[in-house]
């Protein structure tokens, strides 16, 4: 009978333990998962920043990447900038968001160049981004 208890109990640990481990591992991805679609939605729509897709991934950053104190500052940054028209500044802030969130999701962005990122295939006629930069860095 002591060995079926036994059996029973850590049965029911060993469970438990895989359930805690395997939820634990499901909510890191999960975050992981929402952080890179917010990136690439962030990525993909540049070409019209003031687009509605730009805008509404623009607007769940700071949701998605509420737990990193550099991508909020960087937000907040952009905003001020955004808000207030300071549209000399809006570049600049806007790689300084890029970076932040490539950091917080561990993507080197010296991988990419400043002006690939501002100059998106097929610019939007509406969007801010200039059509001839000049070396940005």
């Amino acid at each position: 009978m002591n060995n079926i208890a036994i059996i029973i109990i850590s049965s029911l640990i060993s469970g438990t333990l895989g359930v805690v481990i395997s939820l634990v591992y499901y909510r890191r991805h999960e975050k992981y998962q929402g952080k890179i679609n917010t990136l690439k939605s962030f990525v993909g729509y540049r070409y019209d920043l003031k687009g509605e897709h730009f805008t509404k991934t623009l607007n769940e950053i700071f949701v998605v990447f509420h737990d990193s104190e550099d991508v909020l500052n960087a937000l907040s940054k952009f905003h001020e900038i955004t808000v207030s028209r300071q549209t000399a500044l809006g570049n600049d802030a806007l790689i300084k968001l890029f970076k932040a969130m490539c950091k917080d999701l561990k993507i080197d962005p010296s991988k990419y160049s400043e002006s690939f990122f501002l100059s998106p295939f097929n610019t939007a006629p509406s969007s801010s981004i200039p059509t001839n930069l000049s070396k940005v860095d």
